[in-house]
This record gives C-alpha cells, structure tokens and sequence, in this order.
C-alpha cells in the first residue's frame, strides 16, 4: 500500500462565475504534475440557502472512483450534498460500502476543527469551490483560488484511498 497525499479544500466565493474561474485553472496544475487525481466542484447557494452542485469534474480515469473521491470530500463537508453526489454515481452496495470507507478516512484524519471552518465557508458566500486533490502540494491548490473571499481553507491527509476502496469493493 503506497500511501499519498491528499488535499482538501474549500473557497468561499461571490460568484458562480468567480469560482468557475479557479476551477478552470486547477485542471492547469493537473496538467503540469503529471499522474495525479483531481476533482473538483462548484457549489451554489439557492434564495433559500440550499446548496447544489453547479459543475464538477474530475480527473479520475474510473467514473465509479471519481464520484467516490469527490463524493466523500463534500460528505465530511456537507452530508446532503455529498450524499446525493455519491448516489449519482455509485450503483451498488460494494460501491457505496468503498465510498464509506474513503469517507471514514477524510474524517477520522482530518481536524474535526478544519472540517467545520470547511463546512461554515460553503455557507459564506453565493458560492463555493470544493477541491480533492491527489499528489498535489496544499499550497498549489490555494494559490489556484485567488478569486475566494478571504481564506481557503485546506488539510492534508496521507492515506492510499485507491486501495482501500478496491480493498472493500473487490477490485484489489
């Protein structure tokens, strides 16, 4: 099992079109490191305060793989969001039975403290950019969301989350 580094992050944005913008720019850091993962999603706020998702990408060659990674960034973050994202695309119970085990490595590992300033920025502003990034520096993926309002907030994790899904599902 070869353990890496996983990053979350969260920015707090005045706009759609604000965090679309370094969304776009996160596929350049992709781009330049070569065989990484990386997913990302825009979050909106609604009139009435709820959040959805507006875009999201990944860079996952396994669709199955990339709603499990970004699915289980936005669940530590924001349960319903991230729950309704892992139903659009898990299909089975091993499936779902992986994605709780990534999920259960976000939050045991990740600061209790950081996960909840992670969660109240979705809420700041009219909208968000919610970032899982594989094998990538904690500072690379900040310095690609220069648009946010104020801080990005970010942690780092090492785990091999591949594995441990595969482990669950079957696949390894």
């Amino acid at each position: 099992m070869t353990e890496r580094s996983v990053v979350l992050a969260v920015g707090s944005y005045r706009s759609v079109a604000a965090a679309e913008t370094d969304r776009a720019l996160l596929w350049t850091l992709h781009r330049a490191c070569g065989p990484d993962e990386l997913a990302a999603a825009v979050v909106e706020k609604d009139a009435g305060g709820e959040l959805a998702i507006e875009h999201q990408h990944c860079t996952a060659s396994e669709p199955v793989w990339g709603a499990t990674l970004l699915g289980a960034g936005v669940t530590v973050l924001a349960a319903p969001l991230g729950i309704s994202l892992l139903a659009s695309g898990l299909k089975s119970r091993a499936e779902w039975e992986g994605a709780a085990v990534v999920v259960g490595r976000f939050w045991h590992r990740l600061p209790r403290d950081q996960l909840r300033t992670m969660g109240n920025l979705l809420e700041a502003g009219q909208a968000a950019l919610i970032v899982v990034a594989i094998d990538h520096s904690k500072d690379d993926v900040v310095d690609c969301c220069g648009n946010a309002l104020g801080t990005v907030m970010s942690a780092r994790l090492t785990a091999d989350l591949v594995a441990d899904f595969n482990r669950v599902v079957g696949t390894a």
